[in-house]
């Protein structure tokens, strides 16, 4: 059929007059892959000064701001394998403090576990003895100066309880796993505490926990949020895995979270990360892309909705990506320790966009080995990133190492809300959220991204959802009208122009539309270049604004390679 675009649509568009376009019906999209994106070199390795033969530095990491820490967990310097830490300067790589307990002493494996936020750095030492053999411990220093600030422990702590095996910290707030804890039947559980007292505030039990679930053997926190991992829980299957999100200030069991394609021995739950409104939960033996190649979901924390399921676009049998997982804002880092790319288990790691589930970048370090196992532990904040290496032979055999890498701006953002964030809707409809402006739904429509700004990929699919029912066009523009902020247009605001090109026609179906075209191609795209993109749309019946057309919010993307 032909339909003709006969009034309110973006005047710019063409500088001829309104033709006709021919459109085709929705039909099913093929399946989007991420973009490969650059392979990332390291800006800094890490080594501690006093590094030796199987201390395995680097096992566990994290960074906040201008700080790294890094466990060395089988460090003898308070008798074997009592542990120890290092902080690093993140800008430069130096060394700046070694950290040991107080009542260091032996096989505590202090280091096994590490976090930071801010001037406060927490250290588990799951196998100390304080509480019963192998009950755990964990320690909180002074970041800035390495002194030893307090002991934290279970009130309640006991044998084999493991407490200390997973550690976070978020602003005053510290989360603790003991993931062999009796509780619930041998589920597990995790505990919050202040760090500026030590002292706990409330200890976490999932509501359906049973007996060997795990749960506490991953733990992150982010503000008021915490998200607790139950790697062997049964849900989807024997050892398919869960996780849990809870209020850090009271305690209280929020939601659980379960994939969409769980299945035995998955072990969903085995990392867990979180920042704002995004969870992220790995799952190491998930089998996508063959045996135990492995994967990781995005969860919305307010809905618990999975958002989308990351997998590398090189990924293998036993590669294992999801052993351990980071988030920052809109870029996670996901560690695939046993990939095979630079020799046997040499690892890797990888950075995604979190707005898009596309793949940004590659990491691996310019002097990889065989067994490294580079990306069993990370950590990301801000525009850094840190990669463990705990089997890497600089110091001697399997004395470790960890690396420092600059985050790559995502390259695709979202822009130009129609939710009172920037420019007013035409008559005070706004959006929740996110949306453009509201139209007869009564919520805005979103315009959402699939696939990659990969040109040699060329996968990119345009999505919009929450319209009515009729026909409507996606465009694209080179630049952002109004600073980004858009100008009031219909019932929307207009945030893409200049020299547009009108990409496709397309009429929702359910509330939804998506385009089926080379967006590379019908966009005349080069790499290197920033454009645009947005969703005109008609809204003939109950217009709020009564101008019968409205817009999505916009996206802007630089296409890559």
């Amino acid at each position: 059929m032909v339909l003709r675009v006969l009034h309110g649509s973006p005047s710019s568009m063409s500088p001829s007059p309104r033709t006709a376009l021919f459109v085709f019906a929705l039909g099913a999209s093929a399946a989007l892959t991420p973009a490969i994106g650059q392979t990332l070199d390291e800006t800094h390795k890490l080594l501690p000064g006093d590094g030796y033969t199987n201390d395995e530095f680097g096992l566990s990491v994290a960074i906040s701001g201008s700080t790294a820490i890094c466990g060395s967990w089988r460090d003898d310097d308070n008798a074997t394998n009592s542990g120890s830490a290092y902080l690093f300067d993140a800008a430069t790589g130096t060394q700046l403090a070694k950290l040991l307990p107080e009542d260091g002493t032996r096989g505590d494996q202090f280091g096994a576990s590490v976090a930071i936020s801010g001037g406060i750095a927490i250290v588990g030492a799951s196998h100390d003895d304080d509480n019963g053999f192998e009950s755990g411990s964990a320690y909180l220093f002074d970041a800035a100066t390495g002194a030893e600030l307090t002991k934290l422990m279970a009130a309640d702590g006991s044998t084999f309880d493991l407490f200390g095996y997973a550690v976070s910290i978020s602003g005053t707030t510290a989360i603790v796993g003991a993931p062999n804890d009796d509780d619930n039947g041998g589920s597990g559980s995790a505990y919050l505490f202040d760090t500026t007292t030590g002292a706990q505030v409330a200890k976490l039990l999932p509501g359906d926990g049973a007996l060997d679930d795990r749960f506490g053997n991953s733990v992150a926190i982010s503000g008021d949020i915490a998200i607790v991992g139950s790697v062997f829980d049964d849900d989807n299957g024997s050892k398919s895995g869960s996780a849990y999100l809870f209020d850090a200030t009271t305690g209280a069991q929020l939601i659980k979270l379960l994939p969409n394609d769980g299945a035995n021995d998955d072990e969903f739950g085995i990392s867990v990360a979180i920042s704002g409104p995004t969870a992220l939960v790995g799952t190491f033996h998930d089998d996508d892309n063959g045996s135990n190649s492995g994967s990781a979901y995005l969860f919305d924390t307010t809905s618990g909705m999975q958002i989308a399921k990351l997998l590398p676009t090189d990924g293998h049998s036993e590669d294992r990506f999801g052993r351990t997982v980071s988030i920052i804002g809109s870029t996670a880092l996901v560690g695939s320790d046993r990939d095979d790319d630079n020799g046997e288990d040499a690892g890797s790691a990888y950075f995604f966009d979190t707005t898009t589930g596309s793949q940004l970048a590659k990491l691996a370090p310019t002097d990889f080995g065989v067994d490294d196992r580079f990306g069993r532990a990370v950590g990301i904040s801000g525009s850094k990133a840190i990669v463990g290496a705990f089997q890497d032979d600089d110091n001697g055999s399997n004395s470790g190492s960890a690396f420092l890498f600059e985050v790559p701006s995502p390259p695709i953002t979202s822009f130009c809300f129609g939710d009172g964030t920037g420019t007013p809707c035409p008559c005070g409809n706004n959006g929740g959220p996110g949306e453009g402006c509201a139209n007869s739904t009564g919520s805005g429509a979103v315009l959402t991204i699939m696939g990659s700004s990969s040109v040699s990929a060329d996968d990119l699919v345009l999505s919009s959802t929450g319209l009515p029912n009729g026909p409507g066009l996606f465009f694209q523009g080179q630049n952002a009208i109004n600073s980004g902020n858009g100008n009031p247009f219909g019932d929307g605001l207009r945030c893409a122009g200049l020299d547009v090109t009108r990409l496709q026609v397309r009429f929702s179906s359910g509330g939804a539309a998506q385009t089926s075209i080379s967006i590379v191609t019908k966009g005349s795209i080069s790499v290197g270049q920033t454009r645009r993109y947005q969703h005109w749309y008609r809204d003939p019946i109950g217009s709020p604004c009564g101008n019968l057309f409205n817009l999505t919010n916009g996206y802007e993307l630089t296409w890559t390679p």
